[in-house]
């Protein structure tokens, strides 16, 4: 009786000699970015800021409001002021003073929010029936486009927050006019009473944005607004607008304005409808890291965050950090470790992908002549969050400085204990470094006796920042170069010695060894079993995991 072999997806019996060629040369799978964070905006934080439109948009909506940012000054001219705008500098700069600790390589931002363009109408009659109507609509939405002084009224001499337009004679011809769009600079006050910037409302001085060409037609006004591409980024023109008669504007439509013509109309509703829009626009994102803006001791463990954390672990396609923020000083640090770890019959967050982090921070200032401005535990969030984003999964964020100058709770040895054992991550001084730095990345996965669980979590986040890593990069390099094959995919054009050599390609690629730091040390056993119309794929690996104790132990010897 012959014996049969299953070979290149047949079944072989007759004698003779068989070949095939599995995918020996391949481009190298794709590192994907790991520093990417989002911010889902709930109106804590940043209701009356931001930019762009919530999530329930007029000018847009869904994922077309979520806003993608490489670096802070776009984020910060995006959302203009407040609680955001300070926190942005913890996220791309974690330690201003440390040329290696970058910070975050890309922010997401979202508005759980139903919002509303503000518009800024002009209004001319060329002195009888000309002229016409120019009405802009703003593509920012909500209360930060409307353009308000400093007494929060609509603006008219003087423009602190929001859009205004004003009407000035043209240089090269005085008897034409120049339209411009203003924006308000004052960046709001922070909760002790100085604006986030320094620079309070009467001296920040409102920015010429745009301008249009010399015009005395509302033919020639409208006809740059359709055709200006530095218009049409931030505004769109009304259907509305249209000329009259002849389209004329003479001096006395100008002279009737005011020095500024505020922006009226935008608003904003931040409620938990939106915020499930969030989740449902939010699916596919591939950021590693995500808050929202829903912290403190009463807020910490509410519905939003709960339906956050759930859709972490049951809907998002790729697993992330979700960062949340509890206690400010020692008197919150047992409400913080409750949140962790839980207390009685009140769970805490118990979960690889949660992280708490404890303390308010102080940063360097000179504004209130004590050296010093607390910025809360949301700053100290986005710092270690900055910190840990700016490093490669391998990288442990443990004992990585943060450019901060205090810490509302020094927290003694016993504390430090507490923390770690609860699952609490925390900023603290180290005497060795001088440096105020992490004390350990941890997240609040409660079974942390041993490295890793038989379900393969850990109470590590690089551990699980690893993990989450190479299953990121499984999933969105097999779809692009083998599920996304133009002439595939079948049994026969993806056969198990194509799959399995793939595998083990990528598996090396993310292999370290004595000139290159990775995601792994080594892999093993990897086999490919097809299964109906699917394969299944094992494999096993060894993690890069931290090393954060060094014991020595010296022995005395007589002579």
């Amino acid at each position: 009786m012959a014996i049969s072999v299953y070979f290149n997806n047949k079944k072989i019996t007759l004698p003779g000699a068989y070949a095939t060629i599995a995918a020996g040369e391949q481009n190298d799978p794709r590192a994907l970015d790991y520093g990417k964070c989002l911010i889902i905006d709930t109106g804590v934080l940043g209701a009356k800021w931001g930019g762009g439109a919530g999530i329930n948009g007029k000018n847009a909506n869904g994922k077309n409001a979520i806003y993608r940012f490489d670096n802070i000054e776009d984020f910060r001219s995006f959302v203009k002021g407040g609680w955001y705008w300070q926190l942005a500098n913890a996220l791309f700069f974690p330690d201003a003073s440390n040329p290696a600790a970058v910070g975050i390589s890309e922010l997401m931002f979202v508005r759980a929010a139903s919002t509303t363009p503000a518009t800024m109408t002009f209004t001319a009659t060329g002195g009888g029936s000309n002229g016409g109507v120019f009405k802009i609509i703003t593509l920012d939405e909500g209360l930060n486009a409307n353009g308000l002084n400093s007494a929060g009224e609509a603006a008219t001499d003087e423009l602190t927050t929001g859009y205004a337009f004003s009407i000035v004679s043209g240089t090269l011809d005085p008897s034409k006019y120049v339209f411009q769009i203003w924006r308000g600079t004052f960046t709001g006050l922070a909760p002790d009473g100085v604006p986030f910037n320094e620079v309070p409302a009467a001296s920040a001085a409102p920015r010429l944005i745009i301008e249009s060409p010399e015009f005395n037609n509302m033919n020639e006004l409208i006809s740059w607004a359709r055709s200006s591409s530095a218009f049409n980024q931030l505004f769109m023109l009304d259907s509305s607008s249209a000329p009259t008669g002849t389209g004329e504007i003479n001096k006395q439509d100008i002279t009737v304005l005011t020095k500024y013509s505020a922006a009226t109309g935008g608003s904003e509703t931040y409620n938990s409808e939106y915020f499930d829009n969030v989740l449902s626009a939010i699916v596919n994102l591939d950021e590693s890291f995500v808050f929202t803006d829903q912290y403190g001791t009463q807020n910490y463990n509410n519905a939003m965050n709960k339906a956050l954390i759930a859709h972490v672990n049951n809907v998002a396609k790729f697993k992330k950090q979700v960062f949340i923020g509890v206690g400010e000083d020692q008197g919150d640090f047992d409400v913080s470790l409750k949140a962790a770890a839980g207390s009685g019959n009140e769970p805490g967050f118990n979960s690889s992908h949660v992280c708490v982090v404890h303390g308010g921070v102080g940063m360097p200032s000179t504004a209130l002549g004590i050296g010093y401005r607390w910025w809360g535990v949301m700053y100290n969030l986005c710092s270690i969050i900055g910190r840990t984003a700016g490093k490669a999964p391998q990288i442990p964020v443990t004992n990585k400085s943060i450019g901060v100058s205090k810490l509302k709770h020094q927290l003694t040895e016993t504390d430090k204990k507490k923390a770690l054992d609860a699952g609490v991550l925390v900023t603290v001084y180290n005497e060795s470094l001088q440096k105020f730095v992490v004390l350990q990345g941890i997240n609040t996965l409660q079974d942390n006796q041993v490295l890793f669980t038989g379900n393969g979590e850990s109470f590590s986040i690089q551990f699980m920042r690893i993990v989450d890593q190479i299953n990121k990069e499984l999933i969105v390099n097999s779809e692009i170069d083998l599920l996304g094959a133009e002439n595939g995919v079948n049994a026969n054009t993806l056969s198990v010695g194509i799959l399995k050599n793939w595998t083990e390609n990528y598996l090396l690629t993310r292999t370290a060894n004595s000139n290159t730091d990775n995601l792994i040390l080594s892999y093993r056993n990897v086999t490919v079993t097809k299964k109906d119309d699917y394969y299944w794929v094992t494999y096993g690996i060894v993690i890069n995991n931290e090393i954060n104790k060094i014991f020595f132990t010296g022995f005395v010897f007589k002579n």
